[in-house]
């Protein structure tokens, strides 16, 4: 008897294991397609939180409105300063640790040329910009009018880059490596790149010189400067944070309400630049009385600021990470 073979057909074994992975990896996909179709721009793209988004007001996916008024009533509208308006302004932070932004041009003219008869100058070559130079004249003018000698001599204004680097290099050969951190600021460091300083010397008419420590009768530059819009920049209780030993005889134009508002807190501009940010655009406004004026200050991250439909105001970069708009309401 013969036997007939028969064959069976092997089928495919799947493994229920493989079939819940998956499964689990279709899932995964469908959530991923579905994510990307509500959240436009996601996948590796994520903003830290805390960091600034330009467009968005802090803390919010909102846009923000390109026409807004104030709680005082100053109608504003949102505009892009670009880039560059963080790093310009009266305001701008420069040290060792935040380097000046070089701008291809600066706005200087020979304080020789401009000066009044109230002081002397170094030379034709001291330059400053023009809105310090005219606070800087009428400074000196009231200082002569309410008994002050014509001693004050405007030793230093703007530097160039390798100027400061020729000063560096003089102090540390002279005097070391330490001493010249400690009280000349390295190349791009400098305050006197921004054109908003100067340093002041004394020259006697019997031809002999000396050094400036604001004592004396020169206590009343020192003690009256911010009515001008300038601050002693360097303090010697503040040399933690600027980096700069004590330096009576450096002042640095910030405008008649910050310098104000410094000296009356008390505060130096790393300090005061902190201190700013707490006044945001969409949060409460610092307001500042002097010299007869109010003023409305705000501070906004990055380059798209709102800026007042009308009226005076001034618009500064912090050299940092914002942009400062100060704006005289009365």
């Amino acid at each position: 008897m013969s036997r007939s073979r028969r064959r069976r057909r092997r089928g495919v074994y799947i493994s229920p294991f493989l079939l819940l992975a998956a499964g689990l990896i279709l899932a995964a996909l469908a959530g991923y397609l579905i994510w990307n179709g509500l959240h436009p721009g996601g996948g590796g793209n994520d903003i830290p939180a805390g960091s600034f988004q330009p467009g968005t007001p802090s803390g919010s996916d909102e846009p923000r409105k390109e026409h807004v008024t104030t709680d005082s009533g100053i109608a504003c509208t949102l505009t892009d300063l670009g880039e560059d308006a963080v790093y310009t302004g009266d305001l701008v932070l420069v040290s060792n640790a935040v380097p000046y932004h070089f701008p291809d041009q600066q706005d200087l003219v020979s304080i020789y040329e401009n000066k009044t008869s109230s002081y002397y100058v170094r030379d034709m070559e001291v330059l400053l910009c023009p809105v310090p130079l005219e606070a800087l004249n009428h400074m000196m003018d009231d200082f002569i009018a309410q008994g002050g000698s014509k001693t004050v001599n405007v030793v230093a204004g703007h530097r160039t880059r390798e100027f400061q680097q020729h000063l560096f290099e003089q102090s540390s050969d002279q005097n070391g490596l330490d001493h010249a951190k400690e009280f000349v600021a390295q190349p791009g460091g400098s305050e006197h790149h921004t054109g908003l300083v100067i340093d002041l010397y004394l020259y006697f008419s019997n031809g002999t010189s000396g050094d400036y420590d604001g004592t004396g009768e020169y206590a009343w530059i020192n003690s009256h400067c911010q009515e001008y819009g300038y601050v002693v920049r360097y303090a010697g209780d503040k040399q933690s944070l600027t980096g700069i030993a004590d330096e009576p005889w450096h002042f640095r134009y910030v405008g008649v309400p910050h310098a104000t508002e410094m000296v009356e807190k008390g505060m130096c501009l790393e300090e005061y630049i902190d201190y700013l940010r707490q006044f945001p655009f969409d949060g409460d406004h610092l307001t500042i009385e002097a010299g007869g004026k109010k003023y409305e200050v705000w501070y906004d991250a990055g380059s798209e600021v709102y800026l007042p439909d009308s009226g005076n105001y001034t618009v500064s970069g912090n050299n940092v990470d914002g942009v400062i708009v100060t704006c005289e309401v009365s």
